[in-house]
């Protein structure tokens, strides 16, 4: 028996899959589109595609008995950093995709999500469907912004795209950067593009850049995009000549090994050797933002991880920086 929903005059304007997205928050946007296109709802009695838009009384017929569910639960290592109406900020730990994309699921941070609203809102309330505000790279670490409501959504949004929102990064890079600070302007491109069809990817971007510490064969440099492109941090880092120090992508190594920084000095124990760093050498530091119901601007800052604390401390007692003779 299917599922019918009305829609309401706050709905007016949504289309067919914003609106599934309001009514089935737990269930994950992919699968709402597959119930679409394989002809699993009906407007007020016909066929419909997912971009349709809606008015006030149109009845959806929703076939929705075998729809794919993500179960609340929590997510070992995610941290809550700051809350208010309509706003959530994480601390996102490593291993963990913001996004269904080239095979990586984001079904963990969506349960985590909901197992916090539900705690909060209680156990009778229709959860509102958490947003991913902006991305960070699923080996990435640091604050991210969640938006769970649909006012909340579009003004942090548009504050993001009028680079209202500041964002900071620390980024541990391969090489001894001379300069103090600088400024990268450079067209972003997609890495997984073909060669022929790489130019037509390419997004102008900016960075801000300056050196935070130096140390002999590293640094960590602090970051401030201007503009949001998937990537950019990391290939504008690369474009220095100074790649992140993990990230095989673009030029950096696949870890960081005390046996690299300790060389003659490292004795190894026989069992494979596990890295310092395993993972992008890149943490989304702090952000601000203007909450969207107005106020004080809020800034929200994300505790260096522990293992890039651990990759600064080792760096710092054996790869002390050694300026060159001039």
């Amino acid at each position: 028996m299917p599922s019918v929903i009305t829609v309401e005059p706050d709905e007016v304007g949504l289309t067919v899959l914003g609106l599934l997205g309001e009514r089935y928050p737990d269930v994950p946007t992919s699968a709402l589109k597959r119930l679409v296109e394989e002809g699993g709802l009906e407007l007020n009695g016909h066929r419909t595609g997912p971009g349709q838009g809606l008015f006030e009384g149109d009845a959806l017929e929703v076939e929705d008995d075998g729809l794919e569910r993500v179960a609340p639960a929590p997510l070992a290592g995610l941290g809550f950093l700051w809350e208010g109406p309509g706003v959530l900020a994480i601390d996102k730990p490593a291993g963990v995709a913001v996004e269904t994309e080239r095979g990586q699921d984001e079904r963990p941070l969506k349960a985590a999500l909901l197992h916090r609203l539900r705690a909060r809102l209680g156990p009778d309330v229709l959860l509102p469907r958490p947003r991913i505000v902006h991305r960070l790279d699923k080996d990435t670490t640091g604050v991210l912004l969640v938006a769970t409501t649909r006012g909340a959504l579009q003004e942090l949004t548009r504050q993001l795209e009028a680079h209202e929102m500041q964002k900071e990064y620390l980024a541990l890079v391969l090489g001894r950067v001379s300069e103090e600070s600088g400024v990268v302007d450079l067209d972003v491109v997609d890495r997984h593009a073909s060669p022929s069809k790489r130019a037509a990817t390419a997004q102008p971007a900016r960075t801000r850049w300056e050196v935070a510490e130096r140390f002999s064969t590293h640094t960590l440099v602090r970051c401030w995009p201007e503009t949001g492109r998937q990537h950019q941090i990391r290939q504008h880092l690369a474009a220095l000549g100074h790649p992140l120090a993990v990230d095989a992508d673009y030029g950096g190594g696949k870890a960081l090994l005390l046996s690299t920084l300790k060389r003659r000095n490292y004795r190894s124990k026989g069992d494979e050797e596990r890295p310092l760093l395993g993972r992008l050498s890149l943490h989304a530091r702090r952000l601000s933002f203007t909450p969207p119901e107005g106020g004080e601007r809020v800034t929200v800052e994300s505790p260096v991880p522990d293992d890039l604390e651990v990759a600064l401390k080792q760096l710092r007692r054996w790869d002390v920086d050694r300026p060159r003779r001039r």
